[in-house]
């Protein structure tokens, strides 16, 4: 549930149209009157696919920034050490 972003939740909802538009024969996917197009329901299948990896995307670069953040607080922590030895050495 922390990595759980808006574009992970869009890109279920989209998954799940484009199903419903498949299994239905893209009759949910158009509006009355209007004549139906038969590949709907993969242009939603495709948004899907973009919003799900965009959101790939962004949980990755996240935990690669947490993990950078970590790294560098740990490094930065002995370096205040070894800065504050020398000059009791003196």
């Amino acid at each position: 549930m922390r990595f759980l972003n808006g574009f992970i939740l869009i890109g279920v909802i989209l998954l799940f149209i484009s199903i419903a538009g498949l299994v239905s024969g893209n009759t949910l996917l158009t509006e009355p009157g209007q004549p139906i197009n038969h590949y709907a329901w993969l242009e939603y299948l495709g948004a899907a696919v973009l919003m799900l990896v965009n959101g790939a995307v962004s949980i990755w670069n996240a935990r690669n920034q947490e993990q950078r953040k970590r790294e560098s607080q740990k490094s930065a922590a002995p370096a205040e050490t070894e800065a504050s030895a020398p000059a009791e050495q003196k």
